[in-house]
């Protein structure tokens, strides 16, 4: 009873602090806000105008006295300020409804963060608001999240396609086994769309890049989807222009991409331990992260790795409902959660195993 009085007033929240989302879990509530990682400023006063969805929709469309931005990079804050006034707009927004003292707060990081990295998202948390504020590995809250038992003897392997990096975990027995992050992500995917049909001389936004990744993104075999019509500028006749988008056009540009998230899941495999790898074969690959809805991409990491690979339930909110789960679990949060220098080796053993066949 005791319990549920003081999560009632001081509620414990996993928080998914992603470059191209921020989601909000509150454990035995769920997922209460999903928003996009963008702060809009007024440049003259400072003042926030808007955050999330209708900051990301001034994006490329503001006037000169609004700066709309993206305080994450890579899954790190690159925007101290701006990480500060979205974390602690979201808490509010989502705990707004019920009188309630500050909560408990467990972020995700990349494995390739540094220390001071880690620091950086646990005090924009903390100057949030929380009254408690760890972080764990993103991939490991995302194995949780996904519902992989991470204290089974038998490893499992997850990989988590971010807006800015690719985590990729194989755990067992409540510990990390493997870690990598492959400095690729959602956005990277983007930023190849626009690219492609700049050399085709058209211009668009990455509003209707992302479009485009999401209606027609594949891999593997194409789906038979029909051309997407797209408004962007001519660059040849310097106007604004019509034209259609097929979507092998799309799965062309994604292409590289997609190799880089691939090489970097075979790398992971080829640095277990041969036992390690045999498990793999029947526990399987958990895909997470919007970058797991692109079709075709399962198929395509099973068929290169020889190992299982499946989609997870709800893959976008797999991180924040495994950290919220994580800080519920005290056993389970002192077993992943890195101690001062304790991911920074898990990074870097396996960099000195992969330097010779990968490059992130």
């Amino acid at each position: 009873m005791l319990s549920s009085v003081r999560a009632t007033i001081s509620p414990d929240i996993g928080l998914d602090l992603g470059t191209a989302n921020t989601v909000v879990y509150e454990r035995g509530a769920g997922v209460i806000v999903s928003e996009p990682s963008v702060v809009a400023f007024d440049v003259r006063t400072d003042a926030v105008i808007a955050i999330g969805h209708a900051a990301k929709e001034l994006e490329g469309r503001a006037p000169g006295r609004v700066s709309v931005v993206r305080p994450l990079q890579r899954g790190t804050i690159s925007d101290f300020r701006a990480a500060q006034v979205l974390v602690a707009r979201l808490v509010d927004r989502a705990l707004a409804s019920r009188p309630r003292l500050a909560p408990r707060l467990i972020a995700c990081i990349p494995g390739c963060a540094t220390d001071i990295e880690c620091k950086a998202v646990e005090q924009a948390v903390r100057a949030a608001g929380a009254r408690y504020t760890t972080y764990v590995p993103q991939a490991v809250a995302a194995a949780v999240g996904a519902g992989l038992d991470v204290t089974a003897r038998r490893p499992q392997m997850v990989v988590d396609i971010g807006g800015g990096t690719t985590e990729i975990a194989v755990l067992g027995t409540a510990g990390v086994i493997r870690l990598a992050s492959v400095q690729v992500g959602g956005n990277d995917l983007d930023a190849a769309i626009i690219h492609r049909l700049r050399a085709d001389r058209f211009a668009v936004g990455r509003a209707t890049a992302e479009r485009l990744k999401m209606e027609l993104g594949f891999t593997g075999r194409p789906r038979g989807e029909s051309p997407r019509t797209i408004n962007g500028i001519d660059l040849d006749a310097a106007a604004p222009r019509a034209r259609e988008v097929c979507e092998t056009f799309v799965g062309e540009a994604m292409h590289e991409v997609i190799e880089r998230i691939l090489r970097g899941v075979n790398a992971v495999l080829e640095s277990v331990p041969p036992d390690v790898a045999a498990d793999l074969l029947e526990s399987g690959i958990t895909l997470t992260g919007g970058g797991a809805l692109i079709a075709g991409l399962a198929s395509e990491i099973g068929i290169r790795s020889n190992v299982p690979t499946t989609v997870a339930d709800d893959p976008l909110t797999c991180v924040a409902r495994g950290a919220g789960e994580i800080l519920g679990s005290p056993t389970l949060l002192e077993s992943v959660r890195p101690h001062a220098d304790r991911l920074t080796r898990w990074y870097q053993s396996l960099r000195i195993g992969m330097r010779e066949s990968y490059s992130p």
